[in-house]
């Protein structure tokens, strides 16, 4: 069933005020968490933050419900935690690795590569890099080799890259890393709220989601599931006692809206103006585009412009977008990558409450800023 536009933007405060296209690095939140947080502050304020959080028990137990309920889990095996990168880190640092490799994409975030340096320092590990196949995909063929020689104690896959690009074959991955007794690191935070996850489908053994991109909660709230049968890690070793309740409460304020909006709305929603953004880029003389609309990114290059000036143009004409880094393309470039490294390209990406006229505005602060060219 089509989603109610007109509902969308009335509860998104937002709307109207700023064309927003940075959902995939902080998204507008609905009012309907933005209510939820602010009404646990004011009880916090009311009645003290401990007493707060005792009232809100049941609510805060049914945060884990929903986030299970939206990746097909069971409620014990969700972590509430503060930040997606560094669940992802704690949980692959916790797990009994049997086998000293670990195989990893090119487009594996950098955070977790970061990470994963770290733990292979640390416990005398090889880190692998998958090559492509020929749609630019992580290859399950030399994947399934990797496995066939042995010794892999890890798997680690981005299912959508912050860079943009196919989205990733986790279930592939999945099924493949199953058969093989390895687990299954995804690193699911552009992909959770803007397309249907279900941990069983997939066939991880670690997936981590933040709140804030396409599932549009607060800053500061992210979540992961970790497989039971796993050694070393559980779910709830991941969580800080010491969090912000009314962020959790936020978060699953945010995952209820998902649902009951449904997600496979949501994602046909952004397909369709994830295609019309892609067409009218095309479009544009001097505009080069660096991705296809397989999800709500588009990444993209203005001749004789920085990522950074035409980031900031667009932002003077009250236009969100983000500047990220190409993905490695060598493996040595993977592993020693960092989070500093220059912006190479803008990236704009679309949600459901996102216009058709938000895009046609785009397009039109882009041209000007090509007039600035001649």
């Amino acid at each position: 069933m089509p989603l109610n536009l007109t509902q969308l933007r009335a509860d998104t405060g937002g709307a109207g005020k700023v064309t927003h296209f940075n959902n995939a690095g902080s998204s507008l939140m609905p009012r309907q968490v933005t209510d939820a947080v602010v009404g646990h502050l004011r009880r916090e304020e009311e009645i003290g933050g401990y007493e707060a959080a005792a009232e809100a028990a049941p609510n805060l137990d049914r945060v884990r419900v929903s986030l299970a309920q939206l990746i097909g889990a069971n409620p014990g095996d969700i972590a509430l935690t503060e930040s997606g990168s560094n669940a992802w880190a704690a949980a692959v640092s916790a797990l009994s690795l049997t086998a000293p490799r670990v195989l990893l994409a090119r487009t594996e975030y950098a955070g977790n590569v970061l990470a994963l340096r770290r733990l292979a320092r640390h416990r005398n590990l090889q880190l692998v890099v998958l090559e492509d196949d020929d749609g630019g995909k992580p290859s399950v063929d030399h994947l399934q080799q990797e496995l066939a020689t042995g010794d892999v104690g890890l798997v680690a896959l981005t299912h959508v890259p912050m860079t943009g690009g196919p989205v990733n074959p986790a279930a592939e991955f999945g099924s493949l890393c199953r058969d093989a007794g390895v687990p299954l690191a995804l690193d699911a935070c552009q992909s959770v709220g803007q397309m249907p996850l279900n941990v069983a489908e997939l066939g991880c053994d670690i997936l981590v989601g933040t709140g804030r991109k396409f599932l549009r909660g607060p800053r500061g709230t992210a979540f992961a599931y970790v497989n039971p049968d796993l050694h070393g890690a559980e779910a709830r070793m991941l969580e800080s006692r010491e969090a912000s309740m009314a962020g959790r409460l936020g978060l699953g304020r945010a995952v209820d809206y998902a649902l009951e909006l449904g997600v496979e709305a949501i994602r046909d929603r952004i397909l369709k103006l994830a295609g019309i953004m892609h067409a009218r880029l095309a479009e544009l003389p001097g505009v080069e585009l660096h991705t296809e609309p397989q999800h709500g990114i588009m990444t993209f290059s203005v001749r004789h412009k920085t990522p950074a000036e035409v980031k900031e143009h667009l932002a003077r004409e009250r236009v969100n977008v983000s500047m990220v880094q190409h993905a490695p393309s060598t493996p040595d470039a993977v592993l020693y990558a960092t989070l500093e490294d220059e912006p190479t390209a803008v990236r704009a990406s679309v949600h459901c409450f996102n216009t058709e006229a938000e895009i046609d505005r785009l397009v039109e602060v882009l041209t000007q800023l090509q007039r600035t060219n001649r």
